[in-house]
């Protein structure tokens, strides 16, 4: 079967061979025929015998026939049997010396080929007809001009016949094909119709386009490239270099607003530029072109020419680039380990100023003596002879006035009680000293938990920082051809794009990152933009991961992963009240990884879902922008912490699915229990951990397990949990439907029936089920 199968992907090669044989000489000779047509200086024609002396030997005879038939053409050239007479010098001089490998393969072989023939035989007409000096010297000036054509040819057929897509041409190969296209575009025009030249509609199309896919630059230079051919081909239209130069910049300029803006941008620019020559009967003529250029241009659909982008992307940027990423990895890897260095000050600063500035309840004691027994005949007796055991009768007071807030004058031990005379001053001064140190002690110790955030927030930069140049590194070539047909392609679907990322990892998957301006979210069709920047980068994308923050959009996705996760999500209500303590959330981060976000806050009601809700919502916020999960944690934590004065937590219970691999990462902060089923056998998975907003210091217990196809991974709150995790695991290893939202509600429903403590609290259960795709 195999060897049949090879016999005929042969025969279907060996027919096809002769009809690409046939295209290359049609190709060649429609190539020879044209550029025989282009003239510069009103009757010269050099660019003919140049193609011959460029195209390769094996479609050589086939240029030079069609070369020969645009010379035979009606043209304005005077002479046509002087290129004829070059064209076949140039052609012997080939087959001559065609053996010669090294000689014909020279960059200067085709210039001179071309160079020697044209100039031979102007010489020879201007000799035979007595032609002046300022002749001869255009003759010399063509033959110069044909051996630059044949140079700029030969190269753009050799990158041609590379096989390299265009993004991989070097500037030089890309400026040698854009001068041959140009020369191409002469040709045609003198062919016109009312006055309007088809070669100058074409033109104006060519800078359009440049202007569209290369910027200020691709305009610019199109635009004065285009001016100068077709100044330089018919006398009286000189002004289109400056008019050409002028609406190819003015294109560039308004090309990121848009098609429209770009194309009114370059008729207003040609038609000021055009205004300096009076009302000429070529000037208005040019100016029918460009509008006919323009309203063909806005005529086409807006992906035409979109496989050009890669002529404006450098390849030879990325050794460039790859030093750039290394120097921003290392400024980022350093900053991440200075930060580290002031977190560590920081917290050393905080521990000492704890020590001297936090308040001490003896003063409250020994303020209390200095204003009551100073003057008291007894001081010496009390605070000299027996200072030990009035300073133990103080001492004895603590815990009275930590439990009571106040003390009376009953509290005092003996004997100090009994000989002490002011006992009433000294219990209402000990109670105003109290009440100082209190508050004193409240701002210390809010003070220090600033200071202690400030630590955390000092090494939580650290942290992210470190975790960009983690994700940098990564990341082993960027795709600037195919950022720049996405760019094209948001353009196209009214999205403005700021910068376009398009990255390829070590294991191949390519991302794709877009900063852009505002997205109304509710009308982007996710599915459409998937679809399109799939086709501009060649891959297949999943549905992007789109945020917005700062007036700006993100927009982040990743080729078409493994797996998918068919989910559900089930929720019980405290009291079958109004709001619930649990909140939820799942997404795909656009790395190729499905989360799913569960948090539980304190007790229940209210104040219990503002906990739930804000620890879920800041958590997904920053890893929707990149965010990593330990250093997530530490922002919500901080957030709670500073939240308000009263105590806030909430337990925090992720999990992390690698679509690709199957990887599933668990991260629990205070979560209970998670179940689960691998091959059709369920089982607990525990990490003991503490819920978030309680301590300064916060982190995630992690746990990591490969799913396969058709496995189920459940996380649930502790309300499920309340006649433990056994009947659960028996739920889930019977269940084989489809649809993990039945299986989330069975588990609610069951957990509710199965409370028997006369008590209620809120449930909420997340399935999440692995699938293949097809």
């Amino acid at each position: 079967m195999a060897k049949e199968n090879i016999r005929r992907i042969r025969l279907s090669a060996a027919a096809a061979a002769p009809a690409r044989t046939a295209a290359r000489h049609l190709a060649a000779f429609t190539a020879g025929m044209l550029f025989a047509r282009g003239t510069v200086f009103g009757q010269y024609a050099p660019f003919g015998v140049a193609a011959a002396a460029a195209m390769p030997y094996s479609v050589l005879w086939s240029a030079i026939l069609g070369s020969a038939a645009g010379y035979l053409l009606p043209s304005a050239v005077t002479v046509p049997v002087h290129y004829l007479a070059a064209l076949l010098a140039a052609a012997a001089i080939r087959w001559t010396l065609n053996d010669l490998v090294r000689l014909r393969s020279h960059p200067v072989f085709a210039p001179v080929v071309a160079f020697l023939p044209v100039l031979a035989t102007g010489m020879s007409v201007a000799l035979v007809n007595g032609s002046g000096t300022a002749t001869t010297a255009m003759y010399v000036a063509e033959a110069m001009l044909a051996g630059a054509a044949a140079y700029f040819f030969r190269r753009t057929v050799s990158v041609w016949e590379s096989g390299r897509s265009p993004g991989e041409w070097s500037a030089q190969e890309t400026t040698c094909a854009a001068f041959s296209a140009g020369l191409l575009i002469l040709s045609l025009s003198g062919l016109s119709a009312g006055g309007v030249s088809a070669g100058r509609v074409l033109a104006v199309l060519a800078i359009l386009f440049a202007a569209r896919y290369g910027g200020v630059s691709g305009g610019s230079v199109s635009g004065v490239a285009a001016g100068i051919a077709f100044s330089l081909s018919t006398a009286g239209l000189n002004y289109l270099s400056g008019a050409y130069a002028l609406g190819g910049l003015m294109a560039g300029l308004f090309s990121p607003v848009g098609r429209l803006a770009s194309a009114c941008a370059f008729v207003a620019a040609n038609t000021i530029a055009s205004l300096q020559v009076g009302n000429q009967a070529a000037v208005v003529s040019g100016l029918y072109e460009v509008m006919a250029a323009t309203v063909i241009y806005m005529l086409l659909p807006a992906k035409t020419g979109s496989g050009l982008v890669g002529i404006f992307s450098r390849s030879d940027d990325s050794s460039r680039a790859e030093g750039l990423r290394r120097s921003v990895i290392m400024k980022l890897d350093f900053a991440a380990k200075a930060l580290g260095s002031v977190s560590e000050s920081v917290e050393e600063v905080s521990k000492k100023l704890q020590v001297v500035c936090s308040p001490d309840i003896s003063s409250v004691y020994h303020k209390a003596a200095d204003e009551v027994c100073r003057t008291c005949g007894l001081n010496a007796y009390c605070w000299d002879r027996n200072f030990t055991d009035s300073m133990n009768a103080f001492n004895d007071l603590s815990g009275k006035l930590k439990e009571k807030g106040q003390i009376q004058r009953e509290d005092f031990s003996q004997p100090f009680a009994s000989h002490c005379g002011r006992l009433n001053l000294i219990a209402d001064a000990v109670n105003r000293n109290y009440g100082e140190y209190v508050v004193r002690a409240a701002a210390e110790g809010r003070a220090q938990q600033v200071r202690d955030v400030v630590a955390v927030q000092f090494e939580t930069t650290s942290s992210m920082l470190e975790e960009m140049a983690s994700e940098l590194e990564l990341y082993d070539l960027f795709d600037y051809a195919a950022a720049q047909k996405v760019e094209e392609t948001l353009r196209i679907a009214g999205i403005q794009p700021f910068d376009v990322s398009c990255r390829t990892d070590r294991f191949g998957r390519m991302s794709v990152e877009i900063v852009s301006g505002p997205v109304d979210c509710a009308r982007l069709s996710k599915a459409e933009l998937t679809e399109e920047i799939s086709r501009a980068c060649s891959r297949t994308f999943q549905p992007p991961c789109v945020t917005t923050a700062g007036g700006k959009c993100r927009i982040q996705m990743t080729e078409m992963p493994v797996f998918r996760i068919k989910s559900g999500c089930a929720q019980h209500v405290c009291g079958n009240g109004k709001l619930c303590g649990d909140s939820w959330e799942m997404f795909s981060d656009g790395n190729g990884r499905q989360i799913a976000v569960l948090s539980d806050g304190m007790g229940t009601g209210g104040r219990a879902a503002v906990d739930g809700a804000m620890a879920c919502g800041i958590m997904t916020r920053l890893i929707k922008a990149g965010i990593g999960f330990d250093a997530a944690l530490k922002i919500v934590n901080s957030a709670l912490l500073v939240k308000s004065g009263d105590e806030s937590l909430a337990t925090m219970d992720i999990a992390a699915v690698d679509l690709f691999n199957g990887r599933a990462e668990l991260f629990k902060a205070g979560a209970p229990s998670a179940i689960l089923r691998r091959n059709g056998h369920a089982a607990v998975i525990d990490t003991p951990s503490l819920p978030i907003g309680i301590l300064n210091e916060t982190r995630f217990a992690k746990s990591s397990e490969t799913l396969a196809d058709g496995d189920l991974l459940i996380l649930m709150t502790d309300g499920a949990l309340s006649s433990g995790a056994e009947w659960i695991c028996e739920e889930a290893e019977k269940w084989n439907g489809r649809l993990p939202q039945e299986l989330a509600e069975a588990i609610v429903s069951r957990a509710i029936s199965n409370r028997r403590d006369g008590h209620d609290d809120d449930i909420t259960v997340v399935v999440q089920m692995l699938t293949k795709l097809e």
